[in-house]
């Protein structure tokens, strides 16, 4: 049997990725895209080297260092790049759908181009099911411009990048500490926002903004992304790409919850799909434990 997932931990990174939209209302930034990222992908950074400093462990090839960084800005400062960029053209819930089926990507992903011999394809249904009932909750809606056209396409082709990128982390952190890979993928975060912020020009910032910024890197993006990479190295892709159906469900039951609204019979039935697919992918036992996942 396949190991347990640490379902508890998986719960926790779901429900604060999925809170996040209230710190937003509750506390709003005063720095735009992209440069409220770049200080905290520096905070999280610093923090991670600074403990990571204190247990140095043998030096890691350079290699894969590049190989950890751009993973991890495929992963975590890639998704909110192409959504700010087709903002205004793709519609939220049109973008909501194609993050929704980064789990069925994934599995495909390692079907095709992993050796696990055929195990995921079991985990494929639940994520069709799941995704179909995102479809229904956050309505499709298909560019009906050429400009549209592109900028959904790009979004779409961030979504398999996203995807094959959970595959790659995965392999990339094995033997690696959970600091250092922190450390790697906050300043690699930075370095991409930061350069993207000299090109449109980067506002005058006071010692109160970067410090409120500073702030919120450490209580909101710091655990995120710790947790995140800590999950990404002990669970398979498979499973953790569930995520990606969890945290919009969550920011949905909130926002009613919020505005003390009760959903109608329709709509629970759809949240009960993606709900249902989402903890399949989650608990679904294989037949046999599966030793590593190496690229064909």
């Amino acid at each position: 049997m396949v190991k347990a997932s640490p379902l508890w931990q998986i719960a926790a990174l779901c429900t604060l990725a999925g809170s996040g939209w209230i710190l937003t209302q509750a506390w709003p930034s005063q720095l735009g895209y992209p440069f409220a990222g770049c200080i905290h992908f520096i905070c999280v950074g610093c923090v991670a080297a600074s403990i990571a400093w204190r247990k140095p462990r043998p030096g890691l090839k350079l290699a894969r260092v590049i190989s950890l960084g751009v993973a991890g800005v495929c992963l975590f400062v890639l998704p909110a790049a192409s959504l700010h960029f087709a903002a205004g053209a793709v519609p939220e819930t049109s973008g909501l759908v194609l993050f929704c089926a980064i789990p069925a990507m994934t599995i495909l992903g390692v079907v095709c181009f992993v050796d696990d011999s055929g195990r995921s394809r079991g985990f494929l249904l639940p994520s069709v099911v799941a995704l179909g009932g995102a479809c229904l909750l956050f309505p499709l809606q298909m560019p009906s411009s050429l400009r549209q056209s592109i900028l959904f396409g790009l979004v779409a082709a961030c979504c398999f990048i996203v995807a094959f990128a959970g595959i790659w982390m995965h392999r990339f952190l094995a033997g690696i500490g959970t600091a250092e890979a922190v450390a790697l993928v906050g300043f690699s975060g930075a370095i991409v926002l930061g350069l993207y912020g000299v090109q449109v020009g980067w506002p005058v910032l006071g010692g109160r903004l970067i410090f409120a910024e500073l702030l919120r890197g450490v209580i909101f993006d710091l655990p995120l992304v710790w947790l995140a990479l800590w999950l990404m190295r002990e669970v398979d892709p498979v499973r953790l790409s569930a995520r990606f159906l969890l945290v919009p469900l969550i920011s949905l039951l909130e926002g009613y919850a919020a505005m003390r609204i009760r959903p109608d019979v329709k709509t629970s039935l759809e949240m009960t799909a993606v709900l249902v697919g989402s903890l399949i992918l989650l608990i679904k036992d294989e037949p046999e434990e599966i030793p590593g996942l190496r690229l064909r």
